[in-house]
């Protein structure tokens, strides 16, 4: 029997910047926050949200956390769907497409994005 050939796009820097940051960016102005605002509430130093923003500094997983905290949102981090999963098998399978993260404004609602 074939395996499926199975072809993952190695993820880069930018895509990152374009959906993780670009999310929380969209977030921050939806909520009239300016980055100084952001700094302060986070607790960063001055301008790291600006460098953040601009791609010049890459934030540690923490600091998106904290980041995404500081807007009333939840980041929620899950499985890629187009990479491939083994169960405890160690047969192959995929994730389900409806299974994204997504960045809430509400910290008590865990949103899947469609």
């Amino acid at each position: 029997m074939n395996k499926p050939e199975i072809v993952y796009k190695p993820k880069s820097r930018q895509d990152f910047l374009e959906d993780v940051v670009g999310d929380l960016v969209r977030l921050r102005h939806d909520k009239g926050m300016t980055q100084e605002d952001l700094n302060h509430r986070i607790g960063v130093a001055d301008r790291l949200v600006s460098k953040w923003e601009c791609g010049i500094r890459t934030p540690t997983s923490f600091n998106l956390y904290c980041w995404a905290d500081a807007l009333d949102g939840k980041l929620k981090v899950v499985p890629n769907p187009e990479r491939p999963i083994k169960s405890k098998s160690g047969q192959m399978g995929f994730v389900d497409y409806n299974d994204t993260y997504e960045i809430t404004a509400d910290k008590n609602q865990v949103a899947m994005a469609a």
